[in-house]
């Protein structure tokens, strides 16, 4: 295997709160600086003494779990012409930044994500779909996760019929809110039901920044999608093609709860919290995060990121996620040789 190479190019330490440094003191901490050495390159953890502790309870290596190697973490490439960036003027969002918006995060009783199954004119998301994006959010986020009682919002939430019938995403994120359970730190709706808002004709997710809710509709991963006016799972067409759902669902659930955790779009590295205009587009994104986002996300819920990867394995192998598969034996591979 070729020596894993930092991405010198475009390799954004900065933004991730780490600097490249010669002469440091290692261990030596200071208010916002940590010397470390890893592969036999010191590195400045940056805004260390925000961590719980001031970061002493923190191992030494945790630095190697940011260093953006060009193996595992790809710059965002140029955008192609309909591509979200094409379209949209995303503000970077360092790791300081994100720190400095005071945005929520898990503490006390308050660290448990719902699971809002939801349905109009349709039937619900069916169990063996949302079991699945349970078991995901569980480990990707590494908070509890719980299920809400289904409800039917048609009479409650705007909609609409343009070809299929549609329902509006900010007016259900509305109609969300006063049905969180009080312990929650935040709560995701599922719907078969396809999504529109007002600037846009049709979303695979919505949630707002730093909110409590946020929505996701499978319908426009359904083979059956636009043949009828709603969406229906047929179980057995749909066999083939269901390693993809789930995966294609596990990335708009993680990426709209992501936003929910602070998390803007990402601008620097091809990663789960990039802008999506297209299927085809976020077809092409990973289901992980870039080292920017890890950081941020690391720092909201204090997961294990080793332990997390771990646990991500057997979920990618029992849904045929070959590539992601690969991806993190790689990466856990690197590690275990140190």
């Amino acid at each position: 295997m070729a020596k894993a190479k930092v991405c010198s190019e475009h390799n954004h330490f900065e933004a991730i709160g780490l600097t490249l440094h010669k002469e440091v003191t290692m261990g030596c901490s200071t208010n916002e600086e940590y010397g470390l050495k890893y592969k036999d390159v010191v590195y400045v953890m940056k805004y260390k003494d925000k961590y719980p502790k001031r970061g002493a309870d923190l191992p030494l290596d945790f630095v190697k779990f940011f260093i953006p190697y060009s193996t595992w973490f790809e710059k965002k490439k140029k955008s192609r012409k309909d591509d979200w960036l094409s379209k949209n003027k995303e503000p970077s969002q360092s790791f300081i930044q994100w720190l400095q918006c005071g945005i929520a995060m898990p503490f006390g009783r308050f660290t448990t994500i719902y699971i809002f199954p939801i349905s109009f004119a349709e039937e619900y998301v069916p169990k063996e779909i949302l079991g699945p994006l349970k078991t995901f959010a569980e480990i990707f986020f590494q908070l509890p996760v719980k299920t809400m009682k289904r409800k039917n919002l048609s009479a409650e939430v705007t909609n609409r019929i343009d070809e299929v019938y549609q329902a509006d995403a900010h007016s259900i994120v509305d109609i969300m809110n006063p049905l969180v359970p009080s312990d929650a730190f935040c709560a995701i709706g599922f719907t078969m039901c396809d999504l529109y808002h007002e600037t846009s004709s049709n979303l695979f997710g919505h949630a707002i920044l730093s909110g409590k809710c946020g929505v996701c509709s499978i319908a426009r991963y359904l083979g059956n999608f636009g043949k009828n006016e709603t969406s229906v799972y047929e179980k057995e067409s749909e066999e083939d093609g269901k390693s993809m759902i789930i995966k294609r669902i596990c990335k708009t659930m993680c990426h709209e709860i992501g936003h929910m955790f602070g998390l803007r779009h990402c601008v620097f590295y091809e990663c789960l919290m990039n802008g999506s205009n297209s299927l085809e587009e976020a077809d092409r994104h990973p289901l992980f995060l870039c080292p920017v986002c890890l950081r941020k996300l690391q720092f909201a819920c204090k997961f294990n990121i080793e332990e997390r990867y771990r646990q991500m394995v057997p979920f990618c192998l029992s849904h045929d996620m070959t590539s992601e598969v690969h991806w993190l034996q790689t990466r856990l591979k690197i590690w275990e040789k140190e």
